[in-house]
């Protein structure tokens, strides 16, 4: 008799949600990617910051690693994003 196993797989996905964090008082808004594993931690998350309109630089803020960009498009920052998560071994949701 040949024994087989069976290994369960996660898919990790480019899915977004928002979702408001406090850190020291603070309300951050942010665009979480990839699911919410965090509630309580903005960190724990791959994210990007709504600073709110208006803000000087962006309204939006990416850090990836020890880089971070500014702008006030998602647009501009999800391709750079996208391409980290995709070396993480994130797949794009199917349309």
């Amino acid at each position: 008799m040949q024994m087989t196993t069976a290994e369960k797989t996660e898919t990790k996905s480019y899915s977004k949600q928002t979702h408001s964090f406090t850190e020291d008082g603070q309300t951050i808004n942010a665009i979480v990617y990839g699911g919410l594993d965090h509630p309580n931690d903005i960190n724990g998350n791959i994210h990007i910051v709504d600073l709110g309109e208006g803000h000087e630089g962006g309204r939006y803020m990416l850090t990836l690693e020890n880089d971070g960009w500014l702008s006030d498009d998602l647009k501009d920052l999800e391709p750079r994003l996208f391409e980290w998560m995709r070396t993480e071994g994130y797949e794009e949701d199917s349309k």
